[in-house]
């Protein structure tokens, strides 16, 4: 299958993920926006001076990191919706095996959560120089954009209840298409990470109509981009998975295999 193909199957499956489980997506879409609402009160996109004085406010923070919190969890929705067949039911079922073998996933977007975006807050509360954490920040999430593809298989196996791969497991399996892993990745992330960021920059000191329009947008592209990220990461892990002759379904009872669906 040409990247092409792959790329065709990411953005076509989020959007059915979309549609077919539009609770489900709509849940981190709705704090996306709520987060928005805060910044728009705090005057943020009001002109660049705005936009810097509100970046640090604490209600915004503490939105932002239920944002997140509800991305990691849409890691585990479109994952199982993914793997079992575009299945909404598999979706929204809490499997208690796949919840215990998703657990450590969780934990570990946690760990990068607080290591983004509580870094520089920590450091400054350690007493770091402000130069010193923005090096080591920017380090990290260079590490981590290099590194998370590394653990697609391990991140989908768990949602799908399936222990067959495990984190070191996923890093092994994943080593021989790394660079394409990687590619794919990029290529699928990249344009709706610069939309994202365009439509904040373009929103400061316009109207209020269009702020709030604009933002409304932005929370939709963040839901998607949320749904993109794990579909990206399906994809790699059923390519590493085919490879070594394990099926992600295979954990799921009365469930199909994915392999056949149709992008």
């Amino acid at each position: 299958m040409t990247m092409w193909n792959d790329l065709k199957e990411i953005f076509a499956r989020s959007g059915r993920y979309a549609l077919l489980c539009p609770i489900l997506f709509l849940i981190p879409v709705g704090l996306e926006m709520i987060q928005h609402a805060v910044e728009i009160r705090g005057g943020m996109y009001v002109d660049a001076d705005g936009m810097r004085a509100a970046g640090d406010d604490p209600l915004r923070m503490a939105m932002g990191h239920l944002k997140v919190v509800a991305l990691f969890l849409v890691g585990y929705w479109a994952a199982r919706f993914l793997v079992f067949g575009d299945d909404p039911a598999a979706a929204r079922r809490i499997d208690p095996r796949a919840v215990r073998l998703f657990l450590p996933v969780m934990a570990w977007g946690l760990f990068w959560l607080l290591a983004i975006q509580d870094g520089p807050l920590i450091a400054g509360a350690l007493g770091i120089a402000s130069a010193t954490s923005s090096i080591v920040l920017l380090s990290v999430m260079i590490a981590s954009l290099f590194f998370e593809p590394l653990l697609s298989a391990w991140k989908t196996s768990a949602a799908a209840a399936n222990p067959a791969i495990g984190f070191v497991g996923s890093i092994r399996l994943t080593r021989p298409v790394y660079v394409r892993a990687l590619g794919l990745s990029l290529i699928a992330m990249l344009p709706l990470m610069v939309a994202h960021y365009a439509l904040a920059y373009f929103a400061v000191g316009q109207s209020s109509a269009l702020v709030w329009a604009l933002m409304a947008v932005d929370s939709l592209l963040v839901g998607y981009m949320g749904v993109t990220m794990i579909a990206t990461s399906y994809v790699i892990a059923r390519r590493v998975a085919d490879r070594a002759g394990i099926d992600l379904a295979a954990a799921g009872p009365g469930r199909p295999s994915a392999k056949a669906v149709m992008a």
